[in-house]
């Protein structure tokens, strides 16, 4: 996967060498770091997970990959255990050669040299990497130009290869599966954060080494703040608990979302406004096909919405035109459907606005999450304040339509109320 990832990734340099710079470990605090993860386009081309590591793409050359790395002397090896040898990372990698990360100054220079353009992620480097800054401030680009790779990237990662595609559907079968445990596991009096410790044991019970982001356990009004991370309240009886949460695997990560009664029932207020947004969801899945773009997908969404909220009278105003109903919706509705996924949770692709937008072709994966959000003293009737739903699932973009790689865990009312009479 990865060779074929260089592969292309090589073509659409047009000749020119291309200089991408790995992750960087960061300090916590003191002697401590935070646990490291690979950037998202480092690992994509290379596969190569150690920190603090550079690959140089050569396209006129027959050694198109080299790469440098730091290797662990003795005494850092007791410590943090050795690491692999040159031969190693090129036979388990693919590079056509291997250099210590000290090397890069000298190497670099006839490695790029006489070329006038290059390209290179030189924003990718963190304040804090003092080493690997210094590295490059030695050479001497002063006579070469130097072009931002991310757009070449982001066209490359927009499609996924069968490959990537197992991936997600095997993080969205992690956390669909570490989910059920959570939400088989409630009670009203536990605390937020004992459910997400539920799901994340789950999940790395069942072989996910990390989440795609940090998950959001949101029960009652507090699933009115969007992004909501605190995961620290109490539980009370009649909550509704949202769970936004994502399970990576090889580095893919899944973004799932559902909303779900501590009582084991919806009340009646709380089954009226999730099905609206169900049918929201089931309505932009629809539009989620080839020749669409995200923003029809939103509006598709949208258009449900309105006329839910319209039924239910919360919206009075009647609107033909769907960008009014957008205007009106927005107030209880304010975050888009749709957004990219793959090696990150928000991935590379455009967000452009709805006009002008990346038509959707298949091999792409987006997720479809359209929700609804009442916060207390918002105006609504009062059953209904304090309820905030979404519902999310990831969906790749086939040749005749779409396939939901989440539909392992249910959505439907009563399907949801019957895994938690188990």
């Amino acid at each position: 996967m990865f060779e074929e990832n260089r592969k292309q990734f090589i073509k659409s340099l047009n000749g020119c060498p291309a200089i991408i710079i790995g992750g960087q470990q960061i300090i916590r605090n003191g002697d401590v770091h935070y646990d490291f993860r690979q950037s998202s386009n480092f690992y994509y081309l290379t596969g190569f997970g150690s920190p603090n590591s550079i690959a140089v793409f050569l396209p006129k050359s027959s050694n198109s990959f080299v790469m440098f790395t730091e290797f662990r002397d003795s005494n850092k090896a007791l410590w943090d255990g050795p690491s692999l040898k040159p031969k190693a990372i090129q036979k388990i990698y693919g590079a056509d050669a291997i250099f210590d990360i000290s090397q890069f100054s000298s190497k670099i220079k006839s490695l790029i040299k006489n070329e006038k353009v290059i390209y290179a992620n030189k924003n990718q480097l963190l304040p804090e990497n003092k080493n690997i800054r210094n590295l490059l401030n030695n050479i001497n680009l002063n006579n070469i130009k130097i072009l931002d790779p991310s757009s070449l990237l982001t066209e490359l990662r927009t499609y996924k290869s069968k490959k990537e595609i197992h991936y997600l559907e095997q993080a969205a079968s992690i956390t669909s599966k570490a989910l059920l445990k959570a939400a088989q596991s409630m009670q009203s009096g536990m605390n937020e954060f004992q459910l997400q410790a539920i799901y994340e044991g789950e999940s790395k019970f069942l072989g996910a080494k990390r989440q795609g982001f940090p998950p959001i356990i949101a029960s009652g009004a507090n699933a009115c703040t969007l992004h909501y991370t605190a995961n620290n309240a109490k539980i009370k009886n009649g909550d509704l608990i949202l769970f936004d949460v994502g399970a990576e695997h090889e580095y893919y990560t899944a973004d799932i979302s559902r909303t779900i009664p501590i009582s084991g029932k919806f009340t009646k207020p709380q089954a009226q406004i999730y099905q609206i947004v169900l049918n929201a969801q089931n309505k932009a899945i629809d539009f989620a096909i080839p020749g669409n773009t995200l923003g029809d997908v939103h509006l598709a969404a949208v258009s449900e919405i309105y006329n839910g909220l319209k039924k239910l009278k919360i919206i009075k105003k009647h609107y033909k035109d769907i960008f009014k109903q957008y205007r009106v919706v927005k107030k209880f509705f304010p975050h888009a459907t749709s957004h990219w996924l793959g090696l990150d949770v928000h991935d590379d692709g455009s967000y452009s606005k709805i006009k002008n937008e990346t038509i959707l072709q298949p091999g792409m994966v987006i997720t479809v999450e359209p929700g609804l959000y009442f916060q207390k003293k918002s105006g609504v009737d009062k059953k209904f304040q304090g309820i905030g739903i979404r519902i999310e699932d990831d969906i790749l973009i086939t040749k005749t339509g779409s396939k939901n790689l989440s539909a392992q865990f249910p959505r439907e009312i009563n399907e949801i109320e019957k895994i938690l009479q188990k």
